[in-house]
């Protein structure tokens, strides 16, 4: 057979004349994924773990009948931030007959409701601790059914936190100069009236509404409303959501057994009273009554895309089939704040497709369950009651027209989007402007809602508006069933099937910022991080998360970070030059920014307990500063003229640390002073230059000066000395002239604190007006406007000499200190150096040495109480027969009364800083009621402002 006659297609020979393609390999899936899409698919309500805005995780263990706090803190040796230790809830008593299903934090953090199977609701509050929450016992309507099982909840704004935020929309700029673009926005969402009041809406199977809401004094009252009777099983609820309407009033989706989707607006009628008058409490108020009317009812509210289903190109009508697919999670947008986006509220519903489906058709591909996104606009219409025709009708008497419109919700379905794989949980992320969405393959992505693109570095090095555009993003690492994202979604809590937890952080793609390295790139990254801050801080939402994935930052980035944080929360620290300037007031007030800028600087600074660099000392002595002047003010003004009447009795165990650490704080400052100043007396005054004195204050890691330099704490100091004088004189009549011995014991330790003072203490008084004087002098003779004198007060925080202040520093380490000739003399002639030396003020916290740190490994000091309360010369109030009496007479806790009477010791952690506090609670041996009230309202926070967790007692500190 010659070659021109064997010219069969042998492929055709055994009729495979066609391409065969291959089955793709099938994605490795998340272990679990069958059982978990069934969980989500049976009800609305199925999150299993949840990260709360103030940092704490909370998870359903893996038997399904406990639940587990861990808090996100940062070990104080190694720098490394994590989850704590497991802390389990104390559920009451006959609440744990049915496992756990869902968990939900309050927008604060402060409240978690609990829901398990068979649609109860348990609500814990936060007590002083993140790790620590206490059952909320609330007067029900009715019974709980035992069958009827939560199916969506929603939690309502709380005043005034969430009324009115400022939106950090951007950051443009280049290298180290960026300005913030930042706008306010009021938003109409419905709300509990009172303030800081707490309020959540659930809606059940069955169609029961349920509104759980707190009163004026913490505790919780309910009131139900049935949305329509259920008449058969098809219509029993499986998936429930809520959005702001926009109007103080709730939109509610409803998804039922026959694939209806309907749509209810929701208004609760509150009757609460005016606040009461400065001085009176709030009294309860009677229940609200919830009003629900149905608005429209949609059927077939199933996913039709047909290429998926069938490999059928088509896009006809007659191509389009209803696919095998479970709906998994039910959201309902609310308008974005955004100017002429044109959003509307929308109903987001996610639909996945089987896993482990096998065809028995071999010539179809293997197919990988995926995710489909159905979305529907709810569009707000008016529309006429009559049709138009009426108007041909002679005998009428108006027109169709003149006849009142009403109010028509119309629901609009969107085109569908196949996602690439199983949704296992979807976040409505900055204002429900961005979606964050993860799968079951283990990626973890955002989308911008309003386009559905996903969010990646665009490479745009000169505008910013998030940490994924920057550069920052999860890689995909192994899947988990269940995923919680952190209050500023860099960071995510991934648990397994078999409960455990394990954390995924974002990682920065373009390399480190550790180094010094001139790369746009990073400026844009460092100020994507500082966007995130801001916007944390305007949602008053904890941003431990976001100094977790910044890493180790050169020191020319860490000033950066910090300059850049002033100016993304638009701090003002100048306090003008001028006697009548008041800013130094408004800083003292509510100046969360400014107290969270400091708390930034002196972490990144900080090493261990008590190594700090010379920013984050300054950081830290202002923290401390303006902590303890808000109290000696506050006391102060509590007696009104403090001239005519002396400290009350019952104040002074709160005030004996505050006057104590004042007092060994002027000594340290003294000290710095005379250290600096005779390393630098010898300096003639022309090589007394700017980085002389710096180069010499980072060699001794002593910036005392720059305290004196700084407006803000400077005018702290100065507004010791009334408060203090009168203190003493105070302490002094009581201790000596004492009509009782019971007062003298009391006033005893407050006048111990002032005599030990190696120096008449109006010495540092003297200091702090002459540094006022001349650093004043400095401004004005520079004629350096608010804006100029504003970036001096920077520098200065950040641990710089300005070159304008070069000679107020001088005055004060030189002329002041030794200069004999100067009206007043010199300060050193009027102090024994030796005893200032070695005045022993290691429990401050601001000296970097071994003899500190060993120190501190075996003592505790109180830092809001500024005592020592573990170690060798431990200190307590004298007060402990009046406190064992009030316990004999049933002294509790208070609202819920679940506090035991006899608690062991325990000290409290800062999370951030690791500072500490003892754990006061009422009831705790030598404290007073009102001495623990004022506690619980002063040191609700750290100083650095940020949140508690219990902590174990230290090892080497008894």
């Amino acid at each position: 057979m010659d070659d021109q006659a064997y010219n069969m297609d042998v492929d055709d020979l055994f009729g495979d004349s066609e391409q065969v393609s291959l089955p793709a390999i099938p994605v490795v899936q998340v272990k679990g994924l069958a059982r978990r899409l069934d969980e989500l698919s049976a009800g609305g309500c199925s999150q299993k773990i949840a990260w709360s805005k103030s940092g704490c995780v909370a998870y359903i263990t893996n038997d399904g009948y406990g639940v587990n706090l861990r808090v996100f803190s940062r070990d104080s040796e190694t720098g490394v931030w994590d989850l704590g230790k497991d802390t389990s809830l104390q559920i009451p008593h006959g609440s744990d007959d049915f496992p756990f299903a869902n968990l939900s934090w309050s927008h604060l953090g402060n409240d978690l409701a609990v829901m398990n199977a068979a649609g109860h609701v348990m609500i814990f509050s936060c007590a002083m601790a993140l790790d620590r929450m206490t059952f909320m016992r609330a007067d029900l309507t009715q019974p709980e059914s035992e069958s009827d099982a939560v199916v969506g909840m929603h939690w309502l704004t709380i005043l005034p936190y969430e009324r009115k935020n400022h939106i950090a929309w951007s950051a443009t700029g280049k290298g180290d100069r960026w300005s913030f673009q930042i706008g306010s926005h009021t938003f109409q969402d419905a709300h509990h009236p009172v303030e800081g009041r707490a309020s959540l809406i659930y809606l059940k199977r069955h169609g029961e509404l349920k509104l759980r809401f707190q009163q004026p004094d913490n505790s919780w009252q309910e009131v139900a409303a049935l949305v329509r009777p259920m008449l058969s099983a098809s219509e029993v609820f499986t998936h429930a959501a809520f959005a702001s309407n926009n109007d103080d009033t709730l939109l509610l989706a409803a998804y039922d057994a026959s694939c209806r989707m309907h749509i209810y607006r929701v208004e609760a009628k509150w009757n609460v009273p005016p606040p009461p008058k400065q001085g009176h409490s709030a009294k309860p108020f009677d229940k609200p009554e919830l009003q629900v009317t149905e608005v429209d009812v949609v059927d077939d509210c199933y996913p039709t895309s047909p290429s998926i289903a069938t490999n059928d190109l088509g896009t006809g009508p007659e191509s389009r089939i209803r696919l095998p697919a479970q709906l998994t999670h039910l959201s309902f947008l609310p308008i974005t704040p955004e100017k002429d986006s044109g959003t509307l509220p929308t109903i987001q519903a996610i639909f996945a497709s089987p896993p482990n489906v096998i065809s028995l058709d071999q010539t179809q591909s293997h197919m990988n369950p995926f995710s489909i996104l159905v979305k529907w606009e709810v569009q707000h219409t008016q529309q006429n009651q009559l049709h138009s025709s009426l108007d041909k009708v002679t005998s009428k008497k108006k027109s169709v027209s003149s006849v009142p419109a009403r109010d028509v919700f119309v629901l609009k379905r969107l085109p569908e989007i196949v996602l690439h794989s199983v949704v296992l949980s979807c976040f409505p992320l900055w204002y429900s402007m961005v979606l964050g969405f993860c799968y079951s393959d283990g990626t973890i992505e955002f989308r911008k809602r309003t386009t559905m693109d996903a969010i990646t570095p665009d490479f745009n090095t000169e505008t910013v508006t998030s940490l994924p555009q920057a550069g920052f993003s999860f890689s995909s690492l192994d899947p988990s069933v269940h995923v919680a994202l952190s209050p500023n979604y860099c960071m995510a809590a991934c648990m397994q099937q078999d409960g455990v937890i394990k954390l995924r952080s974002m990682e920065y793609a373009y390399g480190s910022l550790s180094s010094d390295e001139d790369d746009a790139r990073h400026s844009a990254a460092l100020a994507a991080l500082v966007l995130q801050f801001a916007s944390a801080a305007n949602q008053y939402f904890c941003s431990d998360d976001v100094f977790a994935i910044i890493g180790d930052l050169s020191e020319k980035r860490k000033r950066d970070f910090i300059y850049l944080m002033f100016q993304g929360l638009a701090v003002n620290i100048d306090c003008g030059v001028e006697e009548n300037n008041n800013n130094h007031l408004l800083l003292l007030g509510r100046s969360p920014f400014f107290v969270k800028t400091l708390s930034a600087a002196h972490l990144l600074g900080l090493q261990g307990s008590v190594n700090r660099s010379v920013a984050s000392k300054i950081a830290w002595m202002i923290l401390n500063i303006k902590y303890i002047t808000q109290i000696l003010t506050t006391i102060a003004r509590m007696h009104v003229q403090i001239d005519k009447n002396p400290l009350r009795p019952e104040v002074v165990p709160q005030f004996i640390g505050i006057c104590r650490w004042i007092m060994h704080f002027m000594v340290y400052m003294v000290d710095e002073i005379m250290t600096l100043g005779f390393e630098l007396k010898d300096v003639q005054q022309e090589f007394f230059t700017r980085p002389t004195l710096e180069g010499k204050i980072h060699e001794l890691n002593k910036p005392a000066l720059l305290i004196l330099l700084s407006s803000f704490p400077r005018m702290m100091m100065k507004l010791w000395a009334q408060p203090l004088n009168w203190v003493m004189k105070t302490a002094i009549g009581y201790t000596n002239n004492s009509p009782t011995p019971e007062l003298r014991k009391v006033f005893a330790p407050i006048h111990q604190a002032f005599t030990e003072c190696p120096f008449p203490w109006q010495l540092f008084e003297g200091l702090v007006a002459e540094s006022h004087r001349v650093v004043r002098a400095c401004y004005k003779r520079a004629g350096m406007n608010e804006q100029a004198r504003n970036d001096v007060e920077r520098e200065l925080i950040l641990g710089r000499v300005p070159e304008v202040l070069v000679p107020a520093a001088r005055s004060i380490v030189v002329d002041f200190l030794f200069n004999e000739k100067r009206q007043g003399g010199a300060l050193l002639d009027k102090i024994d150096p030796g005893r200032v030396m070695f005045f022993e003020t290691t429990w401050l916290g601001f000296q970097n040495s071994k003899h500190a740190r060993d120190w501190f490994e075996t003592h505790v000091v109180d830092v809001c109480q500024k005592m020592v309360i573990r170690g060798t010369g431990g200190q307590s109030h004298p007060t402990g027969a009046t406190t064992a009496r009030a316990r004999e007479k049933g002294d509790s806790i208070g609202a819920n009364g679940g506090e035991e009477k006899k608690r062991k010791p325990q000290l409290r952690k800062c999370v951030r800083c690791g500072a500490y506090m003892e754990d006061v609670m009422q009831g705790m041996p030598g404290y007073q009621s009102h001495h623990v009230s004022w506690l619980m309202g002063v040191a609700k926070h750290c100083v650095c402002g940020n949140s508690w967790m219990l902590a174990e007692e230290k090892k080497g500190a008894k």
